[in-house]
């Protein structure tokens, strides 16, 4: 996966955004939030669209799933769960698409799945206060999340990155991240 380095930087940006996510996504396909390492496992195995899984764990502690998505009509995506150090639940799962020109077909599933993305004013925001904990200069940032039960959800949201020769989507529960 050729985003690897990138996720570090990622995991750190993480901690300011707690406060400005309210409801988001509950996951990705069938593995939710909260879920444990077996439990995702288990789920991914039912799912004959994700093939080639393997489990790791890094330096920091972070235990990781890396697989494949191989849905008819989706677009080609590598994918990672992540369940950080210390804690045995599932709390970002990242899509890579290889094919920048899918961009438009990301996007299509994500509005149909999360609505219109907040304003392009926040995302900028965003986008300036992330984009120096990166490894490598993202050319965009879009933003969907929810407004919701802040109890339950808060801290639940989808960003699309747009980098030179791929896509990134990343949906997050900054909540799990302490």
């Amino acid at each position: 996966m050729q985003a690897s380095a990138w996720l570090g930087g990622s995991l750190a940006a993480l901690a300011f955004t707690t406060a400005l996510a309210a409801e988001g996504p509950a996951g990705y396909r069938s593995a939710e939030f909260g879920m444990t390492y077996e439990e995702v496992m288990t789920e991914l195995d039912r799912d004959a669209a994700v093939v080639n899984l393997a489990g790791f764990e890094t330096e920091e502690g972070d235990r990781l799933i890396d697989g494949e998505l191989q849905d008819e009509g989706a677009p080609q995506t590598d994918l990672r769960y992540v369940f950080p150090a210390g804690d045995d639940a599932l709390a970002l799962v990242v899509t890579f698409h290889p094919d920048v020109a899918e961009r438009e077909r990301v996007i299509e599933r994500l509005v149909a799945n999360h609505s219109e993305p907040w304003e392009e004013e926040m995302a900028a925001w965003w986008f300036e206060q992330l984009q120096g904990e990166m490894p490598e200069t993202p050319q965009s940032l879009m933003v969907w999340g929810g407004d919701g039960d802040e109890a339950d959800h808060r801290g639940r949201f989808v960003r699309l990155w747009t980098f030179e020769d791929y896509l990134s989507v990343e949906y997050l529960d900054t909540q799990r991240f302490r």
